[in-house]
């Protein structure tokens, strides 16, 4: 058996192998240094493989690579990953779906068949769709849109009115010069509010019955995180109104206040504009169909999830509590959670996402 020929160690290279052996981020790469120090060290060749252990095949691999290059070889990681035939369709595959995104993963599958000829397999197919692609599965989402406006002026008037109205409010009431409520009504059905849960075999709850409704007409402190209320089971009109206007009043905030509002008739009357004016109220009314710009619409969605997904109330009163309870707690039990929901970073729209959908 030949003699092998003796490896070569500068104190350099000495320095490099045993901080590396160390503190190298990848454990492959810390292996080898791990062999090479020992070697150095006087240990033999198939010693030092058996205690960093690796097989003797490996440490003679290791010792090789150390020849050829030097400690710098040590740290390449030229590893060979097979390329999927669905890489060569990679730009039509991605034009198409991006088009026309498929539904089910199946349908994918079907779709790679018609235009590539290929035939892959579900497994397959979504790990093309999330790791090559970027794809996820979500759930559309849909966006009120007035009638008499297309999509891309229907985007600059909300990005008009968030720039020149909205966030200069917003902006003097952080800077503590003023106060600013989001303002909508809630209009809670009792009813069957279905969820997905976690759970051994699919569950069902009683179906509701009837149309008792429990309206709440909320006024929410963008900066304090607070909420202001008035609650009935009739209806929201100017009175409600004219009553949330006064409690909101009552607080006794010192400076200019301002109500963030939709287009509801009973907020655009003659009676409220002139009440509010009495009261040294501004109002500051969205353009229509511009949900995604009231603060206010998070919280009802958060009231739902809290209270009455996924739930059945026997009683309209055991409803109206749940509600209640919930909303009662939205200075301390649920302040962590809104903190992070109820922030000033409003939703807005980029025209290709609606001609995507």
């Amino acid at each position: 058996m030949a003699k092998r020929r003796p490896l070569i160690f500068s104190e350099e290279n000495l320095l490099e192998l045993h901080r590396d052996r160390y503190e190298h981020p990848h454990p492959r790469i810390r292996q080898r240094m791990e062999v090479l120090w020992l070697i150095s060290q006087g240990v033999g060749y198939g010693e030092a493989a058996r205690l960093a252990g690796v097989s003797p095949a490996t440490g003679d691999r290791i010792v090789s690579m150390y020849r050829r290059g030097g400690v710098d070889a040590l740290r390449q990681l030229n590893w060979r990953k097979p390329l999927s035939e669905l890489e060569a369709h990679h730009q039509t595959l991605e034009e198409s779906f991006r088009e026309q995104p498929p539904h089910t993963v199946n349908e994918a599958c079907a779709r790679i068949g018609e235009l590539t000829g290929l035939k892959r397999g579900p497994t397959q197919v979504r790990r093309f769709l999330k790791k090559t692609l970027g794809l996820k599965w979500r759930r559309q989402g849909a966006i009120p849109l007035p009638p008499k406006k297309t999509i891309a002026e229907h985007i600059a008037v909300q990005a008009e009115f968030l720039d020149t109205q909205l966030e200069p409010a917003l902006a003097s009431a952080r800077a503590g010069e003023g106060h600013v409520f989001f303002v909508d009504a809630a209009h809670f059905v009792m009813g069957s509010f279905l969820a997905c849960v976690w759970c051994v075999a699919r569950i069902m709850i009683r179906g509701g019955c009837g149309r008792q409704r429990y309206n709440v007409l909320g006024a929410w402190n963008a900066i304090t995180n607070e909420l202001v209320r008035v609650t009935n089971t009739t209806v929201v009109n100017s009175q409600t109104m004219a009553e949330l206007l006064h409690k909101i009043t009552a607080l006794g905030l010192i400076g200019p206040m301002t109500l963030v509002l939709d287009n509801a008739r009973y907020q655009h009357c003659v009676f409220i504009k002139e009440l509010a004016a009495t009261l040294h109220i501004r109002l500051l009314f969205l353009p229509g169909y511009s949900p995604n710009l009231n603060l206010i619409e998070r919280l009802w969605k958060f009231t739902k999830n809290k209270a009455l997904y996924g739930r059945h109330y026997k009683t309209f009163d055991a409803f109206q509590k749940a509600i209640d309870a919930c909303l009662d707690r939205v200075s301390t039990e649920h302040r962590a959670a809104l903190s992070f929901l109820m922030t000033h970073n409003f939703q807005t729209f980029d025209k290709a996402l609606f001609l995507a959908a």
